[in-house]
């Protein structure tokens, strides 16, 4: 089994990069190389979205509607889509960056289950290829002391 150097734990909104060090006396210890914060996935899409051009009328204000403007369902699903490919192909590029900066053997892959696969699937054959343990957990906001025990990889034969 190729060893794990490095474990990548990630959800929707944040990615932790952790460099694992073998000690000796107490087995596996991890260093954090690197935490990113992806700002698309936080707030609300009216908040993000206040631009009003582009909306129509759903009356003339005699017949209920008041003058309200409403977008259609089908094009919010449309931005929300959108925003999730986007959300996942910036973290599939920034395991890529770290992994080729310091993965130097296998790596071990954390994520919630909904989205694991998305972002497998966007990594380069090269960086996926060399994934020795997938976890589908989201283990981002766990305490570092007890993030080794979650991994397979790490834990003493």
């Amino acid at each position: 089994m190729t060893p794990t150097s490095l474990i990548i734990v990630t959800d929707r909104g944040s990615l932790k990069a952790y460099k694992v060090i073998e000690t000796p006396a107490r087995g596996a210890g991890l260093r954090l190389v690197q935490a990113f914060e992806t700002t698309d996935a936080h707030g609300r899409y009216q908040d993000k979205l206040t631009d009003q051009a582009g909306r129509f009328p759903v009356g003339d204000g005699i017949g209920g509607g008041g003058g309200r403007h409403q977008n259609s369902i089908a094009e919010r699903q449309g931005m929300e889509a959108e925003n999730d490919r986007r959300i996942f192909r910036q973290l599939a590029d920034s395991i890529t960056e770290v992994v080729r900066r310091e993965g130097k053997e296998g790596w071990s892959f954390a994520a919630p289950a909904s989205i694991h696969t998305a972002v497998v699937e966007l990594l380069p054959a090269e960086v996926r290829d060399r994934i020795v343990e997938h976890v589908k957990s989201d283990l981002v906001n766990i305490e570092l002391a007890s993030l080794p025990q979650h991994f397979r990889s790490l834990q003493p034969i």
